[in-house]
Formats: C-alpha cells, sequence, structure tokens
C-alpha cells in the first residue's frame, strides 16, 4: 500500500496528557501520527492488538483506539454536515 496524502488522513497526536485527535491544522504540540479516514482501516485499528505506534513512540491500550476512532468518526460526520 503506497501513502496517502496528509489530508486524506486523521492526525493523532501523543503528549504528556495521552492520545488525541488533531482536528485542527494538524498543529497540535506533542508527536504525531496519521491514520485513514476509511471505515476498514478504522476498524482495524480499533480492534487491533496492543502494540507500539511507532510514529508517537508508545502504545495505545484497546479502550484508547475505540476512544480515538470515535473522535474520528464524530469529527468526519460533522464535517459532513457542513458541507
Amino acid at each position: 500500500m503506497g501513502r496517502d496524502a496528509q489530508d486524506a488522513m486523521a492526525r493523532i497526536v501523543g503528549d504528556g496528557r495521552g492520545v488525541r485527535i488533531d482536528d485542527g491544522a494538524r498543529r497540535a504540540p506533542g508527536r504525531g501520527g496519521y491514520l485513514h479516514r476509511r471505515d476498514e482501516c478504522l476498524e482495524k485499528f480499533a480492534k487491533g492488538k496492543e502494540r507500539e505506534f511507532r510514529s508517537l513512540r508508545r502504545r495505545i491500550g484497546r479502550a484508547e483506539r475505540i476512544a480515538l476512532t470515535a473522535s474520528i468518526r464524530t469529527l468526519l460526520v460533522s464535517r459532513t454536515q457542513l458541507e
């Protein structure tokens, strides 16, 4: 699978407080990583085994992954409604 443009993905940010979605201009402080917004990618991420998210240099537990995917879906729905 090749690389996609960053604007086709959701940015995940890890800092001292935990992991969250960078829903702004992809400029939130902290280490960042990208995740496809496609449903099949979100499902795979949420259900996957706990392993290190290399770009964030930390593990993301199952509960955090589920919360992140819910946040991404909510963000996508709200953006769709604005269009």
